[in-house]
């Protein structure tokens, strides 16, 4: 990310905003110098990536006709992107729109918002207002780069969107109050009505030591949905209670290098989270709330050969509805890849991998999984 003076604005602000700066100074760069005093510095980077992906699906539908699939996959990822970076004094902010071709009528993402927030720096800490990482998307471990740099996310990988809040920074402590988005995820209810009082809450801790670090993260959020209709019955109010723990770290010993990480959570769904076979807490036939409880977990090694990064990944997740007769839902996926610089900041990641969703809530055998092998093609500016 290099710093690029903000010559355009220069050129025309410099003489409306500091007229007297320009009969002081003599020289170009004092007055840019001058004028950053004013408006801060900005920088600005962006990120052009393309996936390149052949996949064999092997799958059958509900009657056991196969239904298998090859494809190839030749297209900009959604997380392609482009920001500024700002800093002026104690304030800090960033804004970062995620580049998408493909608009959502065609699959993708289009042009988004992935962040925009400021961040006031007050010696002990920091306060961050607006769209960022939250506490619970920053924990992840894998560079798996299938599917947009996928990451092992739902898969093992605890993960959210970026999301509005308020968060405080301490010391490797953070702790944030959050939008929530995931209330409405309810099932089985013919109607019902959604009644959020509360922000999410969510915090971990960062502690890194000389060739090691370790991390413990959780989340809460509760909400009541009223009035919960089945079959024109009306059942009343619930109240849905979501959470998640974990922990994780790694593990430096040049010019290797281990990660691995578990959480649990209940509800994780409702909680605005990401889980390959998790569905979220539901409505019964008899208008009772059943709730949902995953777990997920990963292993990550790799090692830097001169200039080179191998990584392999394997990670695992499962759900399963607190009631009678209900199986775990579960799902795994593995890979191993290679980084490779080719020049400067452009360098390809070839990876091959698999996904498999194992046994369905049924306690059956989904017969549904697939291979994939190809490359990541990335130049950072």
């Amino acid at each position: 990310m290099k710093k690029i003076p903000v010559f355009l604005f220069a050129g025309c602000l410099i003489f409306v905003l500091s007229a007297p700066v320009l009969a002081e100074n003599n020289v170009l760069e004092d007055r840019v110098s001058a004028l950053e005093k004013i408006i801060g510095n900005w920088s600005f980077y962006g990120k052009a990536q393309l996936s390149t992906f052949y996949t064999d699906e092997s799958s059958r539908d509900a009657s056991g006709n196969d239904t298998s699939d090859k494809s190839l996959r030749w297209d900009s990822q959604c997380n392609a992107r482009v920001g500024a970076n700002w800093k002026h004094e104690n304030l800090s902010a960033n804004v970062e729109l995620g580049l998408d071709d493909d608009s959502r009528e065609q699959g993708g993402t289009g042009v988004r918002t992935r962040t925009i927030f400021g961040t006031y720096d007050f010696g002990a800490g920091s306060i961050t207002i607006g769209q960022d990482w939250t506490p619970l998307n920053s924990i992840v471990y894998s560079n798996q780069v299938v599917l947009d740099d996928l990451d092992l996310i739902g898969y093992g990988t605890i993960w959210e969107e970026w999301s509005p809040q308020i968060k405080f920074r301490t010391r490797g402590f953070e702790i944030a109050l959050i939008e929530e988005d995931g209330s409405a995820d309810i099932s089985g209810a013919d109607e019902y009505d959604v009644d959020v009082l509360m922000p999410k809450i969510e915090a971990a801790y960062h502690f890194v030591g000389d060739n090691y670090f370790a991390d413990v993260f959780g989340g809460f959020f509760s909400y009541k949905i009223e009035d919960v209709t089945v079959g024109n019955v009306n059942y009343g109010n619930e109240t849905v209670n979501c959470w998640a723990l974990g922990v994780g770290g790694g593990i430096n010993i040049d010019p290797a290098y281990i990660k691995a990480s578990v959480y649990m959570a209940r509800n994780e769904i409702n909680l605005g989270l990401i889980h390959a076979d998790a569905s979220g807490a539901k409505i019964n036939a008899t208008g009772d709330l059943v709730n949902e409880y995953s777990l997920g977990a990963l292993l990550v090694a790799g090692a830097k050969i001169d200039k080179y990064t191998v990584e392999a990944g394997v990670g695992y997740v499962t759900a399963e509805y607190d009631e009678s007769g209900s199986e775990k839902n579960d799902a795994i996926s593995a890979y191993i890849n290679a980084t490779i610089p080719i020049y400067g900041s452009f360098f390809i990641v070839p990876e091959v991998g698999m996904f498999d969703y194992l046994d369905g809530s049924d306690g059956e055998d989904e017969h549904r999984d697939s291979v994939y092998f190809g490359a990541k093609w990335q130049i950072d500016f």
